[in-house]
This record gives structure tokens, C-alpha cells and sequence, in this order.
């Protein structure tokens, strides 16, 4: 009787072991912290100027189920740090973009003022005299 139950104990813990050696543990923070850091691209115009890596950081976020299915814990973790990485990127770039936009429009805004300024200088009044 002994020998049946020591079977059975082994046989339920291999069928365990088994069971979490299909699937690897998901690395929930990090998926967490990209999902947050795509959101947040999003919102601040990445789309407009980085679209190439937040499309990066969607991709790899999405390769993270496949590979916590298939067991690779670790790959799964790369892959969501690399989606957070990227994320962080687009945002960057996103920010760049848009403080060259804003300077832009200073520089056109400078522009206008110094030619209404020239304008003012050089111009007369009816009879000839400077304004």
C-alpha cells in the first residue's frame, strides 16, 4: 500500500512540475510599466513624430504572451523592458518634436515683429518726412 501512494504523490507532482514548466512566470510589473509609458507616447503626439518606436513598443509587448506561453520568462522580460525602452524613446522624441514645432513658431512670431519694426522705421509721413 505504501508503494501505490508514493506512486501517487509522484505522479501528482510531476504532473504539477509539468504544468508550470509550460508557462514561465509573467513579468507583470514590466508590462504594466510599458503599457504606461505607450499610453503616455500616445498622448504626447509620438504617433506624429516617432511612430516607428511606438509601433516597436506595441509590437514587443505583444511577443510578451507568447513567449510567457512557450516558457521563456526571461525572453518575455527582455521583451517588455524593450517595449518600455522604446516607449521611453518615442516619448523623447515626441517632446523634441514638439519644442522644435514651438520654436518654430517663435522664430516665425520674431520674424513677423522685426519686419513690422523695419517697416515702421523706413516709412514716411505724406510729405516726406520720417515717421
Amino acid at each position: 500500500m505504501r508503494s501505490h501512494g508514493a506512486t501517487i504523490l509522484v505522479t501528482c507532482s510531476m504532473i504539477a512540475l509539468a504544468g508550470c514548466a509550460g508557462e514561465a512566470k509573467r513579468p507583470d510589473a514590466e508590462i504594466a510599466r510599458a503599457n504606461a509609458l505607450i499610453e503616455q507616447a500616445d498622448k504626447s503626439g509620438a504617433q506624429r513624430y516617432a511612430a516607428a518606436e511606438l509601433q516597436s513598443a506595441r509590437d514587443k509587448l505583444k511577443q510578451v504572451d507568447a513567449a510567457v506561453k512557450d516558457g521563456k520568462g526571461d525572453r518575455a522580460l527582455h521583451l517588455a523592458q524593450q517595449a518600455s525602452a522604446d516607449a521611453e524613446l518615442a516619448n523623447a522624441r515626441a517632446a523634441s518634436g514638439e519644442a522644435q514645432r514651438a520654436a518654430g513658431e517663435v522664430q516665425r512670431g520674431t520674424d513677423t515683429l522685426q519686419q513690422e519694426a523695419d517697416r515702421d522705421a523706413t516709412a514716411t509721413n505724406p510729405d516726406g518726412t520720417p515717421r
